[in-house]
């Protein structure tokens, strides 16, 4: 056997052997399981807590956010349509004040002006279907 591989039972045998009645008599100090186990225990749970708190607020801001978001988010878009329509419309008016077919103004236009704007959209529109027949009567008298 080699010195270098020594036995438990020699490693046992270096260290000083004390007597039972030393370490039986021996007072050993008392366990604070306040400290060790229940101040860090309530930490914890105070820890938690907090971040429950935080959370929950921090949730309600995020509700209250969305909710102020989705309910002006309707009137905005209702907003932006209406002016954009509105833009369109005054192009047309627009557009037919430069062909000469806008009626007298927007703000007198009552049942009797509508009325004869439509009287006026038929006769034209009458006038146009006539002009059409003449036009196949005399393509078809033409005709070999």
């Amino acid at each position: 056997m080699s010195s270098s591989s020594t036995s438990p039972e020699q490693n046992s045998t270096e260290m000083p052997k004390r007597p039972i009645s030393d370490v039986l008599s021996e007072t050993f100090p008392s366990f604070d399981h306040h400290a060790k186990i229940v101040s860090p225990f309530d930490e914890e749970t105070k820890r938690d807590a907090e971040f429950v708190e935080k959370l929950n607020t921090m949730l309600l801001e995020l509700i209250i956010e969305f909710h102020a978001w989705s309910a002006a988010r309707p009137t905005f878009e209702s907003e932006r349509t209406a002016d954009a329509l509105e833009k369109e419309v005054k192009a047309l008016v627009e557009a037919e004040k430069e062909q000469g077919r806008s009626s007298a103004s927007l703000s007198t236009s009552t049942s009797s002006a509508s009325q004869s704007l439509v009287e006026k959209t038929r006769q034209r529109l009458h006038d146009f279907i006539t002009r059409i027949k003449l036009a196949l009567v005399a393509l078809t008298t033409l005709a070999p």
